[in-house]
């Protein structure tokens, strides 16, 4: 063999480890992906469940439930209250959101979520709450609300709310 064939296996030898290379590289890209989704949704159950732990007060939990039935049920304090707690709930919808539409969160798991939503704003004082607060949120996300709004079929939170 002279010095061109060597050349010539080496140049095959290198082209063989770059496709290697690429491969391997790809499969850990995947791997990570897959990762990083798991783990933001493991996120959003985790921050969501926690989230919820103020219903667990009797006294907000009643604020709640009748903040749900319209704004008129509430003093301005209680309103305050409702407010917050909703606006922590669509903060998170939000974030969440922007993540699915970039790839990093699991669509149906958002999409199985997001029904929540629609059964949420099946409600009076729900849809007070977003007609008055509706321009802080990002106009994608917001948007999106009104099409889940639009097309979805709500239906009661909780069973003493019977048909909305």
């Amino acid at each position: 063999m002279n010095f061109q064939d060597w050349g010539a296996i080496g140049d095959l030898i290198g082209g063989v480890a770059i496709i290697v290379s690429l491969v391997y590289v790809g499969v850990q890209i995947k791997q990570s992906t897959a990762a990083a989704r798991a783990a933001t949704n493991q996120a959003f159950s985790a921050q969501y469940a926690n989230h919820m732990l103020p219903l667990q007060n009797i006294d907000f939990r009643d604020v709640f439930m009748r903040g749900l039935t319209g704004l008129d049920q509430l003093d301005s304090g209680e309103q305050v209250a409702f407010f917050s707690y909703l606006n922590g709930v669509m903060r998170m919808f939000e974030a969440f959101y922007l993540q699915k539409r970039d790839g990093t969160f699991d669509s149906a798991v958002y999409d199985s979520w997001a029904t929540q939503l629609v059964d949420m704003f099946g409600n009076s004082g729900a849809q007070e709450y977003w007609m008055i607060r509706r321009h802080t949120f990002a106009p994608m996300f917001a948007d999106h609300i009104e099409q889940l709004r639009a097309n979805g079929e709500s239906r009661p939170m909780y069973s003493w709310m019977g048909e909305t």
